[in-house]
């Protein structure tokens, strides 16, 4: 397995990963859906989850007949979290530091997110590690995270490819798209990820909090424990 301390380039994910945000996103649509009175499908939530937001706001258009235009339905559900992200989302714990010492190490960092750009950069800037990164990508321009294009987006804007890249994710579905990739693979645990065995099986790293990784980077050069669950 290749050694993580060895990259080049760091890919995260932001909601789940680095943003502790996934409660907020949670029953969203259906939220949305039962203020108008519409019964959601069940699962609606695990299905949405897997879409970009605007193919999201597309399938609640057309799966449940709404008049609004997609990108009016996909304006109103943000409207619901904004001020979450404008005022109230914390980091991850360990997030800040890990951060901090890829930065010095001269890692470079981009992020993949799934969520709206807009919302994301005020969280991280609020928060004081915008300038961490050297790129933020969303699915909206690069496609959804089953398929590659954003993980290979990403680490280019960060310096890397494949074979010197990390991707930290809490997804499974994504975590498996940058691993068939060729990424070094990171999963992180959020409860919003009902498959932890799963993602802690096929990730080479799985840390239960990003400041394992960090203690992991700080290790000696001899440090023999190249897996870490902590």
């Amino acid at each position: 397995m290749r050694d993580i301390r060895s990259i080049k380039a760091a890919v995260f994910d932001l909601d789940g990963t680095l943003l502790d945000s996934t409660a907020a996103w949670e029953g969203l649509g259906e939220r949305y859906l039962a203020g108008r009175g519409i019964t959601p499908e069940p699962g609606l939530d695990e299905k949405l989850r897997c879409m970009t937001l605007p193919d999201g706001s597309a399938y609640l258009k057309s799966a449940y007949s709404l008049p609004e235009p997609p990108g009016e339905i996909l304006r109103n559900i943000l409207r619901g979290i904004e001020e979450f992200y404008l005022a109230e989302c914390p980091l991850k714990p360990g997030a800040r530091e890990l951060l901090g010492l890829l930065s010095r190490r001269g890692v470079g960092i981009s992020a993949a997110t799934a969520g709206d750009e807009r919302l994301a950069r005020a969280a991280l800037e609020r928060l004081g590690v915008l300038g961490n990164f050297s790129a933020l990508l969303t699915c909206e321009g690069s496609g959804g995270k089953d398929k590659p294009d954003i993980f290979l987006n990403a680490a280019a804007a960060a310096g890397g490819i494949p074979e010197n890249t990390a991707v930290f994710e809490d997804s499974l579905h994504a975590l498996l798209t940058a691993k068939q990739a060729g990424f070094l693979t990171v999963g992180v645990y959020d409860p919003g990820e009902p498959q932890q065995e799963k993602l802690k099986a096929s990730a080479d790293y799985y840390f239960k909090s990003l400041s394992g990784c960090s203690e992991l980077f700080r290790a000696i050069p001899g440090y023999s424990g190249l897996f870490a669950e902590l």
